[in-house]
């Protein structure tokens, strides 16, 4: 059920940064019991799975302890966008003028369907609501090192717990997450060994710092596609992804990526991906293609082209493809697109 108040970003960060600064031991449910005592947690039983109580309205709590003798135990936590309901403060629509739209000017309607409320826009509510608690974050622990998506997650990351932020359109909330890092990280590169195709993967897309805590992050090249239909399937939404969750990450450089035959750069297709601006060259019998301010919607439909391109030049399998990838200021990876980086493989030495 939807909370009904959005807690303040800042109270939201005290409450991450307390657990993440606590002493979780060896993660077990009894390290839990401590962690949670000592930080005035109240604790339940639900579906054998405990639910905390942390005092912040809006706020829930889960412990995860993880599946089998590879899983990895998190502490979760949600906070739902806010749902009106009819009240004092929130009258219901009754008609023309009465609605919650603003009006229109002239005739007394608002805009819209006479009687309707104005229409809110919950992705956006969302989008703002990450964007103001990662900047909370970020002033108190520094810029995150790593983030991607889907998703539009940031990880603050040490070698014993990483603290990570995301936003669930599909559930309408922020999710954070607290887990011991190794094993998180383990875990998800047994994901990537043993993933079929570019579907489920732990993530599609990262940028990352040149950090000396960054140095043994392991960065995948993803698993291969199962054939053309899984990359024509995957290559849309990643680049949808990538646009719509670059500027929430707040990588402020611009990604560059070169995709195709790359022995003959003539068979390539070149986007430049930046916070409010997506650019497509080298498309074949189309001039170069420049969105402002692009969303999800463009994203895809730069994927569409690429796979025109694709079909033009006679390309289709990935094995013969290879990509080129860069940021100013870090690295860029993108290991949902089943395509490898130049040099990677022994047939590009020449």
């Amino acid at each position: 059920m939807a909370a009904s108040v959005m807690p303040a970003a800042d109270t939201l960060t005290r409450t991450l940064l307390a657990a993440r600064d606590a002493d979780w031991g060896a993660w077990s449910r009894d390290d839990l019991g401590r962690v949670a005592a000592g930080l005035s947690w109240r604790t339940a039983e639900l579906d054998e799975l405990p639910e905390l109580d942390t005092g912040v309205p809006g706020l829930l709590c889960r412990w995860d302890p993880g599946e089998g003798p590879d899983g990895c135990p998190v502490l979760r936590f949600e906070v739902p966008v806010p749902v009106p309901t009819p009240g004092p403060e929130l009258p219901a629509p009754g008609g023309p003028g009465r609605s919650l739209g603003f009006g229109a000017g002239l005739s007394g309607e608002s805009w819209g369907l006479p009687g309707a409320g104005f229409p809110r826009d919950r992705d956006r509510e969302l989008d703002a609501a990450h964007t103001r608690l990662v900047a909370s974050v970020t002033a108190a622990l520094g810029p995150a090192p790593w983030r991607g998506g889907p998703g539009a997650w940031l990880r603050w990351r040490t070698r014993t717990t990483t603290l990570r932020l995301a936003r669930d359109r599909a559930r309408g909330a922020l999710t954070m997450e607290l887990f011991p890092t190794l094993a998180w990280e383990a875990d998800e590169q047994r994901e990537f060994a043993a993933a079929r195709g570019l579907s489920g993967l732990p993530y599609e897309w990262c940028v990352s710092r040149p950090d000396m805590a960054l140095a043994e992050l392991f960065l995948p090249f993803g698993p291969e596609p199962e054939d053309w239909d899984d990359f024509a399937r995957a290559l849309p939404a990643l680049l949808g992804s990538c646009v719509t969750d670059l500027p929430l990450v707040g990588w402020i450089e611009p990604i560059l990526l070169v995709v195709g035959d790359i022995a003959r750069p003539s068979r390539t297709v070149e986007l430049r991906i930046g916070q409010d601006r997506l650019e497509l060259g080298g498309i074949p019998n189309l001039a170069r293609q420049v969105w402002l301010r692009p969303g999800t919607e463009h994203g895809r439909r730069a994927g569409n082209l690429l796979l025109e391109a694709f079909a033009a030049w006679g390309i289709t399998a990935t094995s013969g493809m290879r990509v080129r990838s860069w940021t100013s200021g870090g690295y860029v990876d993108f290991p949902g697109l089943g395509v490898r980086p130049e040099g990677t493989h022994p047939d590009d030495v020449s």
